[in-house]
């Protein structure tokens, strides 16, 4: 009866030899099962048939069609697993800086350093490159108004609809009512509607990323909506407005 590899021959996998490999998966015949990626990478031999020269156009071998597509639904379910574990790391990431900028809005002293925060502070925290707090004539504004930028009524209806809390956009040319002379470095953008007086002028707080594909039509909303919600308390608690 053949000796089995030892868990150390297993592991120095450079001193096999092929007849260590073969006694060894004679020994474990669940191997492939319980590593079923291995043979996207295994070479499988054609198999020849007693007649294959008489018949070589009319013999199909489904072995090898049947590899082939398990092949190809193993690579699939990679890339899939690969993707699902990409989207988890950057929703964590995501999560943790909008709980940090919330943090940091919470820690305002004032107004004016609260709208610092948002228009200075929130593009190194949200790692983004452009950001702009819109309001629209008759908004009630403070009395200092540097990082706040004053649109025409009836321009913001315009970037997003009434019934939209959060509109995002990728692959886009930054524009400049919106973000001014850092438009150039807009290729995706996160428009947040706020509600700063109830029936009042719109205002939006907007974000841009030279990455075209930083903000996206397929991304949750979840977190920038919360992001949002955070500037109206405290934007109206500031301007002693009800919310």
């Amino acid at each position: 009866m053949s000796q089995k590899v030892s868990k150390s021959d297993e592991i120095q996998v450079s001193d096999l030899n092929s007849k260590q490999v073969v006694e060894y998966l004679n020994n474990h015949n669940d191997f492939f099962v319980k590593h079923p990626e291995l043979l996207s990478r295994m070479q499988i031999p054609d198999r020849v048939f007693a007649d294959s020269k008489s018949k070589a156009n009319s013999v199909v071998d489904l072995q090898q069609v049947i590899l082939g597509r398990l092949r190809k639904e193993l690579l699939n379910v990679s890339r899939k697993h690969d993707n699902l574990i990409d989207s988890g790391r950057s929703n964590q990431q995501s999560q943790s800086r909008i709980n940090t900028a919330v943090l940091r809005l919470l820690s305002a002293r004032t107004l004016e350093h609260f709208v610092e925060l948002m228009t200075v502070d929130l593009v190194g925290l949200l790692d983004i490159d452009s950001v702009a707090l819109c309001l629209e004539n008759g908004t009630i504004t403070p009395a200092i108004s540097n990082g706040i930028r004053i649109l025409p009524n009836g321009t913001i209806n315009k970037f997003i609809s009434t019934d939209r809390k959060v509109v995002l956009r990728d692959n886009i040319v930054g524009n400049s009512f919106i973000f001014g002379e850092t438009s150039g470095l807009v290729s995706s953008e996160a428009i947040l509607r706020l509600e700063i007086q109830k029936d009042g002028p719109p205002a939006i707080f907007a974000m841009g990323s030279r990455h075209p594909q930083h903000f996206h039509v397929g991304q949750g909303t979840e977190l920038l909506a919360f992001l949002a919600n955070i500037m109206e308390l405290c934007i109206c608690r500031w301007l002693d407005l009800p919310h």
